[in-house]
């Protein structure tokens, strides 16, 4: 008998020169009558984006698919689902999470863009009958996490199978880029009958609800039924919609004016505002030189778990919309991959944080960087003291250095200027925020400043700053000028009367706790301020360092109204509908205020004439003061920066 698949291999694992897409589960779908995939958890994005790799790999013909997936868990989530000891309401919880995800896939649909064609790709799917999802949750453990099975069965024509286990993800990332094997078993072949026969049972056990210590649900008929109701009428294409980017708009041409500047140079600093693109100018530059074979590998490099995460997210998209096969490797918080990258850097991307960037520079010698580019997001943040000991001398080695920040400047640090000069080179090009609103890059803004005056308990802490000033000096341990700047700082961004100036704007103006982002100084702060905000939504959140980062996705959402932080967002996140930005703390330096009010001023497509609004607090003049204080410098460049305006407005 011929085989279904002839030439089907016993191990498949992803490499450069070849994809399991292409190789394995390609064939098997081109012919196979049914799928039954378990493949560990998912969530709304990753379940699209799974939708998005068949059609690319199958096409129109016949195909039943079974999936069995767990909806992806919050720390928060599990707490419910660990400490909840009534089964019912346990149930229940669990029916919750599906229906929960599925509702955002179901407001994926009306997205224009990419997301939204995956979305409606699923649809289709499960309109014509070719899908039914089922969400798998492990309970045989007292703290359940997630169901993480990966296997999966192909029945084809002949009544023949194939049957696979592995570490595939079931993603088109898996599929084509990442770095995964599998074992694959077939039912023709002597000695491996019985495996898979072991393999459908273990599926359709599951997928019964009769696997001991899994608990399976269904989607609801009605949710179903909404999602049917997405559905276009033929299977949409799986190609990606076009970006206004700076090959096709006008306004964006300050990408391309960028990427000829650093190809020119091949070090240095792009100096761009907040939301024009800095993210898509890289990629362009990495698209050039990898097609050119100017480089054969590279490092993006920056600080925080939201930044790295959604570069590692843009990085994966680039790469599944293009022909490269080059592995997207991660190195930081729960990531560790650093060692895969250091022992075959070649045709490969590391993002890492860069508290971690020493270790994998130690492990790759210069003759292996001279062939490589290394890229810093955020670029000022590379000139702090304990990098500049740690990463001294060693950026030169690189064939290609990029720096990219809307603020590369530090302020009141000339060492650390110069260090970032002599590591990454001068600033190559610029598009600061005034041309960026004024070509409609960027939203326009209204300033609103809030005056406040200090309480005689701030003026202690002020006089308990001078004290202690003092006491160190007669201590022989002075306070560095900076030290008493930050501590004299810290007093009037966590001014006591701002709150009372706050909560009477709130009075005129309640519309503010809408698509708001708060910024405090400190957590206590913020913490004060919560009752306030509950007379006029209680859908808020915090986002502090111990906070989950589920609250910042709700944001994003829209299932939340209004965010209260300190400094965890105020660089890097794009959250397009957002409005308003409150500064109840903001530095004397611009870098931070352009930082966050940043967040609010990048375009909005479902919006195209949002104007966006800043609220200020501003200390007046005191008698004798010979100069502007830091609110009022900030308040004069604010209010001249909202007076601009796109050109086609003015």
């Amino acid at each position: 008998m011929t085989p279904p698949v002839p030439d089907l291999k016993a191990h498949y694992r992803s490499r450069r020169s070849s994809s399991l897409a292409n190789d394995f589960f390609a064939p098997c779908l081109k012919v196979a009558t049914a799928y039954r995939r378990a493949a560990g958890y998912f969530s709304s994005m990753a379940l699209v984006t799974w939708a998005e790799a068949l059609p690319r790999l199958v096409g129109e013909r016949s195909l039943t698919i079974q999936l069995i997936a767990c909806p992806e868990l919050s720390r928060a989530d599990i707490a419910v689902l660990r400490e909840t000891i009534d089964d019912g309401k346990r149930a229940a919880y669990r029916e919750m999470l599906v229906e929960r995800m599925l509702e955002e896939v179901i407001a994926f649909a009306d997205d224009p863009g990419d997301t939204g064609l995956r979305a409606r790709i699923l649809a289709w799917l499960l309109a014509n009958d070719r899908l039914e999802i089922r969400f798998a949750f492990a309970g045989h453990v007292d703290e359940p996490g997630i169901f993480h099975e990966k296997i999966g069965v192909f029945d084809f024509p002949d009544g023949s199978k194939v049957a696979f286990t592995g570490s595939a993800n079931e993603t088109l990332g898996g599929h084509k880029r990442n770095y995964e094997s599998i074992d694959v078993y077939r039912s023709w072949v002597a000695g491996d009958a019985d495996r898979v026969a072991i393999k459908a049972e273990q599926f359709d056990e599951a997928w019964r609800g009769e696997a001991e210590g899994l608990e399976v649900s269904r989607p609801s008929q009605a949710l179903i039924a909404r999602l049917k109701a997405k559905a276009p009428e033929r299977l949409p294409k799986p190609k990606p919609l076009p970006r206004p980017d700076g090959a096709e708009d006008p306004r964006w041409r300050h990408q391309t004016e960028a990427v000829t500047k650093f190809l020119e140079a091949r070090a240095g600093v792009l100096e761009m505002a907040t939301g024009t693109g800095k993210t898509r100018t890289t990629l362009k530059i990495l698209e050039r030189l990898i097609d050119e074979g100017q480089i054969q590998g590279a490092i993006v490099s920056m600080d925080g778990t939201d930044l790295l995460d959604q570069w590692s997210q843009e990085l994966d998209a680039w790469m599944l919309k293009s022909d490269r096969r080059w592995l997207i490797y991660r190195h930081f918080e729960r990531h560790r991959e650093l060692g895969k990258f250091a022992l075959d850097p070649e045709r490969a991307i590391l993002v890492i944080s860069r508290g971690q960037l020493s270790k994998v520079l130690d492990r790759l010698p210069a003759p292996q960087r001279k062939s490589m580019i290394i890229v810093h997001d955020e670029v000022h943040g590379l000139g702090v003291p304990s990098l500049v000991a740690t990463l001294k001398g060693e950026h030169p080695k690189f064939g290609w250095r990029l720096g990219l920040s809307a603020t590369p400047d530090r302020a009141y640090d000339d060492a650390g200027n110069d260090f970032l000069r002599e590591e990454i080179g001068d600033t190559l090009f610029r598009f600061p925020l005034e041309e960026a609103i004024r070509r409609g890059v960027l939203s326009g803004f209204d300033y609103v400043p809030l005056e406040y005056e200090l309480t005689d308990g701030d003026r202690e802490r002020l006089k308990a700053v001078y004290s202690r000033e003092a006491r160190r000096k007669a201590e022989g341990s002075p306070m560095s000028k900076e030290e008493v700047w930050t501590e004299l700082s810290k007093v009037y961004k966590t001014a006591e009367q701002k709150p009372d100036v706050f909560r009477a704007f709130l009075k005129s103006r309640p519309d503010i706790m809408k698509n708001t982002i708060i910024f405090v100084e400190t957590k206590e702060y913020g913490n004060a301020l919560l009752e306030t905000f509950h007379d006029y939504t209680t859908r808020y959140r915090t986002y502090y360092a111990e906070d989950d980062r589920d609250h910042l996705v709700q944001f994003a959402r829209g299932e939340i109204d209004c965010l209260i932080t300190c400094h965890r967002i105020s660089q890097g996140i794009d959250i397009q509908a957002l409005e308003n930005v409150v500064l109840f703390a903001s530095a004397r330096a611009k870098l931070e205020t352009i930082q966050r009010i940043g967040r609010c001023l990048r375009a909005d497509p479902s919006n195209p004439d949002k104007r966006a609004r800043v609220i200020d607090f501003v200390r007046p003049a005191s008698p004798g003061d010979r100069f502007p204080n830091a609110d009022q410098e900030r308040c004069a460049w604010l209010t001249e920066l909202s007076k601009v305006r796109r050109e086609a407005d003015a």
